[in-house]
This record gives C-alpha cells, sequence and structure tokens, in this order.
C-alpha cells in the first residue's frame, strides 16, 4: 500500500534524489568545461526535468489512486511490465554506483587505511535496515537530514567571506555557451533521478506545485554551492579536484580553535547521503514487488544489497573510472529521463469502456434495480409485521399502571 505524501515531504524527497548524487561528483567535470559560469549549466537541466516531471504529473492525474508501475501493469500488462523490469534495472546500476561512489568518498576523505569493501558492507547494513521500514523511514530521514543539509548550506557563505576571491568569477559576462552545454550534459544524469518519484507515491500525492518548488528549491542550491566553490577555490583547482565540495568545506576555518571544520559538515552531509542509496534499494524492491506481486519487498532487501555489493565492484575498478563513466552514463539516463516520460504521457491513457461493456455494466445496474425494490418490500414487512404484533401485544398505546 502505497504511503500518503505531503506537499512539503514531497519537496525533500525531490532534493535529496537532485542533490546528493550531484553535490558529490559532477561540479568539477562541469567546472572544466564552463570554467567560472559553471553555475548557469544548471539552468537547461532545470527547464527540461520541469517539463519531464510535468508529464509524469499529468500521467499520474489519470491514475490517482495507483503509483506509476501499478499504471503501467494495469494499462499494458506486458509492455508495463518491460517497462517496470528497466526502470528497475536502471536503479539497481544506480544502487551500485552510488555505493561505489559514498564507499570511495568515505576511504578517501575520512577513512584512509580502512578497506572500501568494509566501509561499503557497513553501509549497506544500515541502509537495508533502513528500507525495511518502508517509505516512512525514508520519508522520516529526509525531513530531519535534507533539512540539516538545506541550513548548512545557507550558512556557508557567511562562514567562507575570508576565503572568497570576486576575481575568480571574472569575466563575468564573457559567457562560453558551449562549455556551459558540456557541463550540463554532465550534471543531467544525476539531478535527473528525481525521475523515480511518480513511481513509490500514488497519483493524488504527486502535486505539480510541489514538484516545481522541489527542483527550483535544489536547482538554486546546487547553483550556490558551484557559485562559492569558484570563488573559494577557484577555476583551476575545482576543475581537477575528485570532490570538490569536500575541498570547499576544508577551507573553513573558524578562528584557531576549530581546523577541521570539515568534519562537523561530513557528519550531516554522511546521513544525507546513506538515505539516498536507502532510496535506490527501496525502488529496486518496490519495483519487483510491483512486477512479481508474490515477491516481498522486505524479503528482498538482503539479497538486492548483495547483488548492488557485487556489482559496486564488478563495474568500476576505482574511482577514475566512475568519474570518467559520467560522459557515457548521460545517453542512458536521457532515456529513462526524457525519452520514457514523453512516451507514458502520449500512451499511458486509462481504458476507454467499449459498447459490450457500457452494455454489461447497464444490464447489472438493471438487474440490481429489481433486487434492491424487492429487498425494500421484504424489509417494509417486516417492520410491518413486527409493529402488529407490538400493537397487539401492549394494545396500542401505553396504559397507565
Amino acid at each position: 500500500m502505497n504511503q500518503k505524501v505531503t506537499s512539503r515531504q514531497l519537496v525533500l524527497l525531490i532534493m535529496l534524489l537532485s542533490i546528493t548524487g550531484t553535490l558529490m561528483q559532477p561540479h568539477a567535470q562541469a567546472i572544466f568545461y564552463a570554467e567560472q559560469h559553471a553555475y548557469l549549466s544548471y539552468i537547461p537541466v532545470f527547464l527540461v526535468m520541469v517539463v519531464s516531471l510535468w508529464m509524469l504529473s499529468r500521467v499520474q492525474r489519470r491514475f490517482p489512486d495507483r503509483d506509476l508501475f501499478e499504471s503501467l501493469v494495469e494499462r499494458f500488462p506486458f509492455l508495463g511490465r518491460v517497462t517496470g523490469v528497466l526502470y528497475t534495472l536502471f536503479f539497481l546500476f544506480i544502487f551500485a554506483r552510488d555505493i561505489r561512489l559514498i564507499g570511495d568518498y568515505v576511504s578517501i576523505t575520512l577513512l584512509e587505511t580502512t578497506p572500501i569493501s568494509i566501509i561499503v558492507l557497513t553501509l549497506l547494513v544500515m541502509v537495508v535496515f533502513i528500507v525495511r521500514g518502508g517509505l516512512g523511514s525514508l520519508i522520516g530521514m529526509s525531513e530531519l537530514y535534507v533539512t540539516l543539509f538545506v541550513l548548512n548550506s545557507l550558512i556557508l557563505p557567511f562562514m567562507l567571506i575570508q576565503q572568497i576571491n570576486m576575481d575568480n568569477l571574472m569575466p563575468y559576462f564573457d559567457i562560453n555557451v558551449a562549455g556551459v552545454g558540456k557541463g550540463s550534459w554532465y550534471i543531467f544524469s544525476f539531478f535527473g533521478e528525481m525521475i523515480a518519484i511518480p513511481f513509490v507515491i500514488k497519483g493524488s500525492d504527486f502535486r505539480f506545485k510541489s514538484v516545481m518548488w522541489g527542483i527550483t528549491i535544489a536547482a538554486l542550491l546546487m547553483m550556490l554551492i558551484v557559485i562559492e566553490t569558484i570563488l573559494a577555490v577557484g577555476v583551476p583547482i575545482a576543475s581537477r579536484l575528485v570532490y570538490p565540495s569536500y575541498e570547499l568545506a576544508r577551507q573553513l576555518q573558524i578562528s584557531d580553535f576549530l581546523d577541521r571544520f570539515d568534519l562537523a559538515l561530513a557528519a550531516v552531509t554522511l546521513p544525507t547521503l546513506i538515505t539516498k542509496i536507502a532510496f535506490d534499494l527501496y525502488f529496486v524492491c518496490w519495483g519487483l514487488k510491483r512486477m512479481i506481486p508474490n515477491v516481498s519487498g522486505k524479503v528482498m532487501t538482503g539479497p538486492v544489497a548483495l547483488i548492488g555489493f557485487v556489482c559496486a565492484f564488478w563495474f568500476f575498478k576505482n574511482a577514475v573510472q566512475l568519474f570518467r563513466f559520467t560522459r557515457e552514463w548521460t545517453w542512458v539516463g536521457i532515456v529513462f529521463e526524457i525519452l520514457f516520460p514523453i512516451i507514458l504521457f502520449v500512451f499511458l491513457r486509462p481504458r476507454k469502456k467499449s459498447a459490450n461493456d457500457r452494455r454489461t455494466t447497464d444490464n447489472q445496474k438493471q438487474k440490481q434495480k429489481p433486487k434492491e425494490d424487492k429487498q425494500g418490500k421484504v424489509s417494509q414487512g417486516r417492520e410491518n409485521s413486527d409493529g402488529d404484533k407490538r400493537e397487539g401485544h401492549q394494545g396500542g398505546e401505553l396504559q397507565p399502571s
């Protein structure tokens, strides 16, 4: 059964899916091509995702009591299941990629001597228990950690005043349009993962106004972080870093007594990343449950997590290969985040009743009416007989004693 999602929770879920992966990796690639105007790379991505999610919101309005998985299976039993399986495999790959990405991040920045396999297994144990709690646990963690992440991102510019150099944005109006387009190409596949939301919530809960708020806040927040990175670190250095957001946190120095303030930021950011991995696993298990009704999604969390663990080290040998794969991965993202929403918008409509169906429904209604009339007459007869009996026993009106 789908859990009810409020407007605020929908906004936070969209921010969770669009911010976490984008914050980790593609900013360095966008800065490398777009240079000081890398923040403009979010404008084309924002417009494309608004159109894509608007189409899915229109589709969801046609099936208000069902999620998109149920709508596909009900309307097209075979092709709908094929589409659902493809989306499940798509997010299984994203799940394996995010596991490896966050495992490398923790290994490089926090736990340098701990084997990455141990780090990933520890993360998976936490993720499995989160997913077993259902969508409610994911929403609760999003309400806590995404809110803290937004607050930290808004406070961060005030802490970076001493490290900011406005010359890093010069020339202000000499925009490399081709570079901005390449930056959008690298950002798109990560930012567009919010496409998973209509597959796990009902159509009546998928409100486009809330979706619009979520996309807008996420895009503005990411643009702010890119601008802060360019101002504090600089284009030549930021474009060659694997994790530019972590380097931005390392620039923070509050007087002389708090040197490693980046650890405090990591303590807030890491649970948000874990929640994102948990949502990936939840989506895969939810898709399997919808495609195969006899399968229990809660039982599948452990085996699917182990499959993701194996694929994380099978698909990517190291962090460099994971970093370079973003360019090719965008082609796959376009299929699932643009092409399929267009196809669903055009073809996924409620089934029209034929003339025979209308006749059968009319006949059923006509048959039900005589039955209801008979039942009404029987009930009235019983009431009359009961009234006669009461009058017979009691003599009509109550007599004084």
